[in-house]
């Protein structure tokens, strides 16, 4: 359940997958709504979007409560220094905007006056009032987050490839579930130590 030095638990990939699912699903559920003229289908449609990003930001807690507890595999030891400093630094900016983002959309959802009902169990309270100003400042900082976040996935994604098809390293096999230790092509074992 746990990670070790040389893969992580399936606690950590179970969070890791069911982010990613979510991310998916919330980015289509974006890219739906915009779409829709204003409708009882669209309110269900942002009210579904809401209620992900609320889980997405649990998880996240999750995330960070599981990874203090359970710190993560060790990097391999023949990586750069650049290479650990931009993967610790791509880390920390995917945990801030798994935080940031549902946060500034429940401040959105406070100024505009629209409540954040969660899969319609219960209602979070306004942390702000109403305010046509600070609800298209925010509505502004989303949209240019959710363009940060896509940057980053991509980032992250075209790394994790980097590593298992051209450094040929366990890095993206040791969090992917059935994947034994030292699964990445070309990987010896303890690569990952």
């Amino acid at each position: 359940m746990t990670n070790s030095a040389d893969r992580y638990g399936a606690v950590a990939q179970i969070l890791h997958w069911v982010t990613v699912a979510l991310f998916i699903a919330i980015f289509a559920l974006a890219w739906i709504q915009d779409g829709m003229p204003l409708s009882p289908e669209k309110v269900q449609i942002i009210n579904l979007h809401k209620s992900v990003g609320v889980t997405i930001l649990a998880l996240a807690v999750l995330r960070l409560a599981w990874r203090w507890y359970s710190p993560p595999p060790s990097l391999p030891e023949r990586m750069a220094g650049w290479e650990r400093r931009a993967a610790h630094a791509s880390h920390i900016a995917l945990y801030v905007v798994l935080l940031a983002q549902p946060l500034i959309g429940i401040l959105h959802s406070a100024a505009a006056n629209f409540p954040v009902v969660v899969f319609g169990l219960f209602t979070l309270p306004a942390l702000i009032g109403p305010s046509e100003e600070v609800k298209q400042v925010l509505e502004s900082a989303h949209h240019l987050l959710a363009r940060v976040i896509l940057a980053l996935l991509v980032v992250h994604i075209l790394a994790a490839l980097r590593h298992h098809f051209v450094v040929k390293d366990d890095v993206l096999t040791r969090m992917l579930p059935f994947a034994g230790p030292s699964a990445g092509p070309g990987a010896k074992p303890g690569a990952g130590r």
